[in-house]
């Protein structure tokens, strides 16, 4: 018959890992038989961080507006799930549309844990021109006598992208 030991005991060594969330765990069981003889054995969890921060807020959510109004872009946030410190970065491309008063901007997000995981999402704004140029008032009416040349006043418009003139 088999004796059983006079006491099973463990006792866990912690070590860190490159980042928060990353460490391992050793585990050693000790067993103790009633005469004082013992044996232990070792068993070693090494954990690792792949997961990537989540991104959080409206940031994927396209949007169009009118010109001449700037865009403003929804803030992003971020968790990460394995406690690791992060960071958050933006970076911004603008493309031309049609017409100086169109074009769009997209906004990437990228977040960035202290592990080298990244996670990324992006927000697009379209401008839109969907404003007519405004004309500057031109004199009243006028009546002139033959053989006189009309002779017109030079007309200015405005537009919210640039200038106009003839």
């Amino acid at each position: 018959m088999l004796a059983m030991p006079h006491s099973l005991t463990s006792a866990d060594v912690t070590t860190s890992g490159d980042c928060a969330g990353e460490y391992s765990v050793t585990r050693t069981w000790t067993a103790t038989d009633a005469c004082g003889n013992s044996s232990s054995a070792s068993q070693t969890i090494n954990v690792q961080d792949v997961t990537a921060p989540v991104l959080a807020g409206r940031v994927t959510l396209p949007s169009t507006i009118d010109c001449p109004a700037a865009p403003v872009f929804a803030v992003a946030t971020a968790t990460d799930a394995c406690g690791s410190a992060f960071t958050l970065t933006s970076a911004d491309v603008t493309t031309s549309g049609d017409c100086a008063g169109e074009y769009s901007v997209t906004r990437t997000w990228t977040a960035t844990d202290a592990c080298g995981n990244s996670s990324s999402a992006s927000q697009t704004i379209n401008v839109q021109d969907i404003t007519a140029p405004v004309i500057a008032t031109l004199p009243a009416p006028t009546t002139i006598d033959c053989p006189s040349t009309p002779v017109f006043a030079v007309a200015t418009a405005t537009d919210a992208a640039e200038v106009l003139s003839h």
